[in-house]
């Protein structure tokens, strides 16, 4: 059951896993693998998103390329991998009847498949977690050299895959002390060992990482110096953050809002519209989850499940909330085998009557999700290769192609064409866009204006609808996400203030 839901998860990361379009952290991805040119040491300790990711990827694309797929793969291997460890992860935790649901559970969960179909490092994040968490239990068990090695080096992997593994500390910390008396001697001999292995491992990044963050705004006491904006958007954080998370843990992002109409509006209104998708999930997996709770309680493992699932949401939630990080359920991603493994405790206790049901209503609700992912337009990304393919049907020599919004993937996807930037955040200070937007009009004889993610920078899209109005003769196209205009010169040559 362990092979077969294996094969399935392979089925479903590589189906269709190169069609759509590289997204902007796609791109800093491709940036930081350094491809196109030698990846050096220097780049690497500057990487304190996943350093042993970019490596991975660099080797790998000097065999297969830098196409959608070849990027990809990678993340889609891990993903399939995931299934027999999270199953591993679950005999030793739970016991062994909750290995086969955890694995089944593994295999078909969208939010799995969105990041094993996509060029980052969460997948082989959560990968190593699963795996790191399972060879801690054995040395309960088993306390020997070669286990201790295996826990090193799977530790390792996962801290080096993303940082955001340090948040399992104190479980780890409790799997250390706790667990089999027998072997709890050797284990406390071996523990300062792994602590020192883990800190010179990390070592080499303490500067990078000591540059990256504003350290300083996690003081409790701490208040918003004058003029601090939000990392993104109106808030770094929301009330409604955490159940989002939890939605997307166990549908992912394609059933429900989609991100694009979140992004843009975000309220009740939007959630009216999918309310009976929204009630759907929260009946079925509030149900599986309540019975997955009373299974851990009667196996003693609340305490790991709030070490687990809690205590990082908590802390994730308190960066956000002091504007040092934005929240967002990837960055809690070391958490999502805690849910699947709290699902598969569910499935194991029913009766095979109940378990029947749950298992057609969990795979009715991910068919639908999966569909979405798969080929609905308005739950894809934003569709950069579709819209440069435009500009390249259509471009005359001399004209060039202004990027605003986010800005790398059309520098990525319009290689070989004459490309600028304009900052989208100039729209907020009256005056200064028309100016700035003129000024690169004059550089060609022709502009075609690339506008995506406008939502962060200008939720009230105040740009499109003054270029609509300026430029009323303007060529446009959209694809999902992304939209085109082709300015020619003819248009007026003063834009009034908007």
């Amino acid at each position: 059951m362990i092979a077969a839901a294996t094969f399935v998860a392979a089925a479903l990361r590589l189906f269709r896993l190169g069609p759509q379009s590289l997204w902007i952290d796609e791109i800093f991805t491709w940036y930081s693998a350094g491809m196109g040119g030698p990846l050096s040491v220097k780049d690497l300790l500057e990487n304190v998103h996943g350093p042993l990711y970019s490596l991975l990827l660099h080797l790998w694309a000097n065999v297969a390329g830098d196409s959608e797929w070849a990027l990809r793969f990678p993340s889609a291997i891990a993903g399939v991998l995931t299934v027999p460890a999270i199953a591993w992860l679950a005999s030793r935790w739970l016991g062994r009847e909750a290995a086969v649901p955890a694995a089944w559970l593994a295999a078909g969960s969208p939010f799995l498949v969105w990041y094993s179909q996509e060029a980052r490092n969460y997948s082989l994040l959560v990968l190593c977690t699963c795996a790191s968490a399972a060879a801690l239990l054995e040395l309960q068990r088993r306390c020997d050299a070669r286990g201790l090695a295996r826990y090193l080096a799977l530790a390792a992997m996962a801290l080096l895959s993303n940082l955001s593994f340090a948040l399992l500390a104190p479980l780890h910390m409790r799997w250390w002390l706790a667990g089999d008396p027998v072997t709890r001697p050797a284990r406390l001999r071996s523990l300062a060992l792994t602590v020192g292995v883990l800190l010179l491992v990390a070592a080499p990044w303490f500067g990078s990482i000591a540059r990256t963050w504003d350290w300083r705004r996690l003081q409790p006491e701490r208040s918003a110096v004058a003029g601090e904006i939000a990392l993104r958007g109106q808030t770094t954080f929301h009330a409604a953050a955490v159940p989002f998370a939890l939605h997307a843990f166990t549908v992912g992002y394609t059933l429900g809002p989609s991100l694009r109409e979140l992004r843009a509006h975000a309220g009740v209104a939007t959630l009216g519209r999918h309310a009976a998708e929204l009630v759907a999930v929260a009946g079925v997996f509030g149900a599986l989850g309540a019975a997955g709770i009373v299974a851990l309680a009667r196996r003693k493992r609340l305490a790991d499940t709030l070490l687990w699932l809690v205590a990082p949401g908590l802390l994730v939630s308190y960066f956000a909330a002091q504007n040092f990080k934005v929240f967002h359920p990837r960055y809690l991603a070391v958490s999502l085998p805690c849910v699947l493994l709290v699902l598969a405790a569910g499935f194991a206790s029913l009766s095979p009557r109940l378990r029947r049901i749950a298992t057609v209503a969990v795979a009715a609700l991910w068919s639908v999700s999966l569909y979405q992912h798969y080929f609905v337009a308005d739950y894809a990304r934003e569709d950069y290769r579709g819209a440069l393919a435009v500009v390249r049907a259509h471009v005359a020599p001399g004209e060039q192609v202004l990027a605003m919004g986010s800005e790398d993937p059309v520098q990525f996807y319009a290689r070989g064409l004459t490309v600028d930037r304009l900052w989208l955040g100039h729209v907020q200070q009256p005056g200064v866009m028309p100016a700035k937007f003129a000024a690169k009009l004059s550089q060609a004889g022709g502009t075609w204006v690339v506008l995506s993610r406008a939502e962060d920078l200008d939720p009230q899209d105040t740009f499109a609808r003054w270029l609509e109005q300026t430029y009323p003769q303007a060529g446009r196209w959209s694809r999902p996400g992304v939209r085109v205009w082709h300015l020619t010169g003819t248009e007026p040559s003063a834009p009034a203030v908007p």
